[in-house]
């Protein structure tokens, strides 16, 4: 796709691509068309174990002047994981009493469970307002609710 030639800010990623090439088109047409959200991109490494992520990380969310709290949780603390066994975690960064900067998975299947968080990133949401939402049992997206809950104040049984 064209997108892939394009330099920083794009990612270069076939999806953000897709998402470019909408703009474009869009714009040719004359329709109103939003920028591109680099931020609330999801990045994907198809690897063993997986890594996903969307947003900032920790260093660059203090870098940037954020005061951060930061949330984190093996993927086995949840029964999915522990049936998997093959480890992985969910570290979410937010500001304290603000919205999630960002959201980093690594484990199996994580390429699968980022959409969610990238919906989190993209719509500025707040850890207490991503913790009303249940997750369904048994799943390794589980991991994620329990680390909203906690950065939202009704943590379960996590660290954070």
């Amino acid at each position: 796709m064209v997108g892939d030639l394009l330099p920083p800010p794009s990612l270069g990623l076939a999806h953000a691509s897709f998402a470019e090439g909408l703009l474009v088109a869009e714009t040719l047409a004359g329709l109103p068309s939003p920028a591109v959200d680099y931020a609330a991109v999801p990045r994907v490494t198809y690897s063993s174990p997986q890594t996903a992520a969307v947003g900032l990380t920790e260093a660059e969310a203090r870098n940037a002047g954020h005061d951060v709290i930061v949330g984190s949780m093996p993927l086995t603390a949840v029964a999915k994981g522990t049936v998997h066994g093959r480890g992985g975690m969910v570290k979410v960064v937010a500001e304290r009493g603000g919205r999630v900067l960002g959201v980093h998975l690594v484990g199996p299947h994580v390429s699968e469970m980022i959409a969610e968080s990238q919906l989190v990133v993209g719509w500025d949401a707040e850890p207490g307002d991503v913790a009303r939402h249940v997750h369904a049992h048994p799943t390794l997206s589980e991991a994620v609710g329990e680390v909203f809950l906690t950065l939202g104040g009704r943590g379960l049984h996590q660290r954070s």
